[in-house]
């Protein structure tokens, strides 16, 4: 029986982000290993650490879903093709 060499991953793990708003600021959350989330304002490059029991910090949908769903929704003839579709599933 040949043996099969083991290979080490080529790709390196995505980091967890998330779409954010910390206070009145909207931006993207990346998790870091369980200390606490790294916001980034929108158009900002410098970060601000936020504890992950931060009450300003509100966490909505994860970016690379929401980027992918977004190319779905393109493919299938966008905004007004998916709300004629909607519209249509309910008669």
């Amino acid at each position: 029986m040949a043996t099969v060499p083991e290979t080490a991953p080529t790709r390196k793990p995505q980091a967890v982000t998330h779409y954010a708003y910390l206070g009145d600021l909207y931006g993207t959350a990346e998790l870091l290993g369980g200390s606490g989330y790294l916001f980034r304002a929108e158009g900002q490059r410098t970060a601000t650490l936020v504890s992950y029991k931060d009450p300003e910090l509100l966490l909505l949908g994860l970016v690379d879903l929401s980027e992918m769903q977004h190319e779905v929704d393109l493919l299938v003839g966008g905004a007004p093709r998916i709300c004629t579709m909607r519209q249509m599933e309910g008669q």
